[in-house]
């Protein structure tokens, strides 16, 4: 059975390298929810290759399901579809889920349309309720993002009806703790845990901490270099945050508006307060046809670590534009160039997460008419474009989106999905399923004939090695935020030598 293994490995390796050189390593897909306008503006890698989005109705009635589907590596909508059914009328959906580790899965909140009330749900990996709750608060409060706890459980941001920034803790089954509104305007669309202990939220020109029992610690205003026209951005939305390692602070990622612009912005906080540089990425004059906008995705970090990568969307509002990225030094925020992503097909909204050794973003298409999921295998690696300046998209001439052949079928259902906790493979051609286990890690395949993949619960700042059987240190990665896959290729190493 070993050898057969061996042989399937190298075939699946071989036939993976093969498409991704014919691809040009960019990947595209979308896929429709329903017929009615959707909100779908966050992505969390699973544990594997794959990718889950979830979002739901807005600007619609009646508005009771929350979506779910996954994707895969190659940004193809190819497994399975959820659908939730929720009591009553919901807000709008942003990004307020996020993945859940005890049960694993996933974890969502969204307030009530009707009342002071909100809904949680917990799912498993692959999108099945465990369970769900609504809980009364205090005063209605709308949500934008959500994390978990460091203390259990998890919290969720926003911002109340009087337009004040919110948070809301959960317990692990989630029903809500406490519910605090702050003095600060704006509405809060990310909340991340905070080094030393609490989170910090970013809002509408605001950003703020609070402690684990959500006291606040400090506020801050965003403050950002001047528009093309010479006015300040007096408005900033969709702002999210990236947790930087030790005392390096965290990164602000944004859209601002002045009075005739909309840009894209990156800034880098310490975690007491202090704002350490701030940046433009790119801005566009709203003024032109079809009230063009930079919205942004996010920033992830690069594989060395002393650099992010900023991404967002530039174009008309509807239908959506193109995928851009620009690279930023930590230290002091020094930009490279602006670079297309290569996107063929006009995104809406979107995310971007690093996972599995792609840049991949997830959202919605233009006209909000499907959801849309892109894969890049080269852009990690610092100062190294898919495509150059000048090669994304053409919203003025869009062509069809390209299709994946059924390849990826079969390469799908030799990843492996659960079975009590554990992972399986599932294609047919497959007697048995070779694995080692740990607590939070499994390795797969194992043996190998080359590419391992390490994968499950990573703590940033820990490194994964590789020792030869003599005890040798052969490689090693550190884990960085947004990490659940990590590869290491010992195709040079003889066999049987690497443990």
């Amino acid at each position: 059975m070993k050898r057969n293994f061996k042989r399937f490995s190298t075939l699946f390796l071989a036939a993976f390298f093969a498409y991704t050189a014919q691809a040009q390593n960019v990947f595209e897909g979308t896929q429709a929810w329903h017929n009615q306008s959707h909100s779908a503006w966050k992505i969390e890698p699973q544990s594997w290759q794959n990718y889950v989005i979830m979002g739901n109705r807005f600007f619609s009635n009646p508005n009771t399901s929350l979506y779910m589907s996954e994707f895969s590596e190659f940004a193809q909508f190819n497994s399975w579809n959820r659908v939730h059914t929720t009591p009553d009328n919901l807000q709008t959906f942003w990004k307020n889920f996020c993945k859940s580790t005890y049960p694993v899965g996933y974890f969502a909140a969204v307030g009530l349309a009707n009342g002071n009330r909100v809904y949680a749900i917990v799912t498993n990996e692959t999108g099945h309720k465990y369970w769900d709750r609504v809980s009364t608060l205090p005063f209605p409060v709308q949500y934008g993002g959500v994390c978990p706890a460091t203390n259990g459980g998890y919290v969720a941001c926003g911002s109340t009806n009087s337009g004040e920034l919110a948070v809301t803790k959960f317990n692990a089954y989630g029903e809500a703790e406490w519910t605090y509104d702050y003095p600060v305007s704006g509405f809060a669309w990310t909340i991340k845990q905070a080094n030393g202990g609490g989170y910090v939220l970013a809002g509408t020109r605001a950003v703020i901490r609070i402690d684990v029992a959500g006291n606040l610690d400090w506020t801050r205003t965003l403050n950002l270099p001047v528009s093309p026209d010479g006015s300040a951005y007096s408005y900033t939305e969709f702002e999210e945050i990236l947790p930087l390692a030790g005392e390096n602070g965290f990164i602000v990622t944004g859209s601002a508006f002045s009075n005739s612009h909309s840009g894209a912005y990156t800034a880098r906080f310490s975690w007491s307060g202090t704002q350490v540089w701030s940046k433009i990425n790119e801005t566009v004059n709203t003024g032109l046809p079809g009230t063009p906008v930079c919205w942004i995705n996010n920033a992830v970090l690069s594989n060395s670590g002393n650099k992010v990568i900023t991404t967002w969307r530039n174009g008309p509002v509807s239908p959506g534009g193109a995928l851009r990225a620009q690279l930023l030094n930590i230290s002091d925020g020094t930009q490279g160039p602006v670079q297309g992503l290569g996107n063929a097909t006009p995104v809406q909204e979107a995310f971007a997460t690093r996972a599995h050794g792609r840049l991949v973003i997830g959202g919605t298409r233009g006209g909000y008419s499907q959801i849309y999921a892109y894969a890049n295998t080269q852009f990690l690696i610092d100062n190294v474009a898919p495509q150059q300046q000048g090669n994304e998209l053409d919203v003025n001439n869009i062509p069809n989106v390209p299709t994946v052949s059924g390849y990826l079928t079969s390469v799908r259902n030799a990843h492996p999905t659960y079975e009590n906790g554990k992972p399986k493979f599932n294609d047919p051609n497959m007697t048995f399923a070779s694995r080692t286990s740990y607590t939070d890690l499994t390795i797969f395949p194992n043996p190998s004939t080359g590419l391992v993949y390490v994968g499950g619960v990573m703590e940033i700042g820990a490194t994964l090695r590789v020792f030869d059987i003599a005890g040798r240190l052969a490689m090693e990665k550190n884990i960085q935020e947004g990490d659940s896959m990590i590869d290491f290729d010992l195709t040079g190493y003889p066999k049987g030598q690497c443990r």
